[in-house]
């Protein structure tokens, strides 16, 4: 008699490769990706699911307000990784019956003044009510010229990027979720708030995806909010590519905080929650990325490269290539897995 695993035994990887064996590929993306694609000719049109549940993803502190922000924005963010402009936002509340009337308008409220800031409409959704609050933001947008920036498109000798610096979000929820830990008492209260904002306001790189789309700079791109080690593993098994991480995108300020190469490894790759984009940009194309972006007022770190060899993802450290475990939070064992 064959024993069926629950989620928990299976992992949320396990998960994923379970449910792709049921998803319909496109011709442009394939079944692990960011965002869906409707059609395959411009303006294509794609789609994005995201949900947050108040045991799994509310944060202490976090109010109404911050909370709705925060669903357009992570939803949008899987949109940008495409090279998508956003055009709508459509949510599915399902309530506690004690939620107030006040909250219910501070949500909806957040829901349309963010969709209105990054140029998309809300559409309203569905209602529903449960033993616990779980909301359900559904994002469309478009890409009007350029190509879909998919995750299988890296090609050897690609630069690897990241919009920005990485290992906050990590000290935030260490702050949040563990207050009576002693792991990172150093870190200054300046830092401390700068990471709580970034967990209770994430920013969307709508801007920089679009700006890699339309230019055509970037072969590939992914969403980094699973954590940085996880998304560089996804980019490499879709492209099926090796790649060699140089430089570690750390925040600077962090840097002097943490006292041995491992910390800074696990601080920078297995956080989460930083909604950076990471993407991969032929050599002869760099210097065009820069020109662009700093005229728009983006930033980027290169911070590897890919390589023919398909051998995973490696980390350059003291002299040494040694491989980066594939590891990111896990859904269903709430933990680094």
């Amino acid at each position: 008699m064959i024993k069926l695993r629950n989620l928990e035994s299976l992992g949320e990887q396990e998960v994923i490769h379970l449910l792709q064996s049921y998803i319909d590929p496109s011709d442009l993306l394939g079944t692990n990706e960011d965002a869906y694609i409707f059609n395959n000719s411009h303006p294509f049109v794609l789609i994005n699911v995201d949900t947050m549940s108040r045991n799994s993803d509310f944060l202490p502190g976090q109010n109404w307000a911050q909370i709705g922000t925060k669903l357009v924005n992570i939803t949008f963010s899987d949109l940008a990784a495409k090279g998508a402009a956003p055009s709508l936002f459509l949510s599915a509340m399902v309530l506690e019956k004690s939620t107030s009337e006040n909250e219910l308008r501070e949500l909806t409220e957040s829901f349309q003044k963010t969709s209105h800031k990054h140029g998309a409409k809300y559409l309203g959704g569905d209602l529903g009510s449960a033993v616990e609050t779980v909301l359900t933001g559904v994002g469309l947008g478009s890409i009007i010229e350029g190509d879909v920036l998919a995750r299988h498109k890296a090609q050897p000798n690609d630069l690897v990027c990241v919009t920005g610096y990485f290992g906050l979000t990590t000290i935030g929820l260490n702050h949040l979720l563990n207050p009576s830990s002693n792991k990172f008492t150093v870190v200054s209260d300046s830092l401390i708030s700068q990471a709580l904002n970034l967990l209770y306001n994430p920013t969307p790189r709508i801007l920089e995806g679009t700006l890699l789309c339309n230019n055509k700079l970037a072969n590939a791109s992914i969403d980094s909010s699973d954590g940085l080690a996880i998304s560089l593993h996804w980019l490499s098994q879709a492209s099926n590519v090796g790649i060699l991480i140089e430089s570690l995108p750390i925040h600077p300020e962090l840097d002097s905080y943490l006292d041995s190469p491992q910390s800074l490894l696990d601080v920078t790759m297995y956080g989460g929650e930083e909604y950076e984009l990471v993407f991969t940009v032929p050599p002869n194309k760099i210097q065009k990325l820069e020109t662009i972006f700093e005229k728009n007022n983006c930033k980027f770190i290169v911070i590897g490269k890919c390589s023919s060899k398909k051998e995973g993802v490696f980390v350059s450290q003291n002299g040494n290539k040694n491989p980066l475990p594939m590891k990111g939070w896990d859904s269903f064992r709430d933990k680094i897995y």
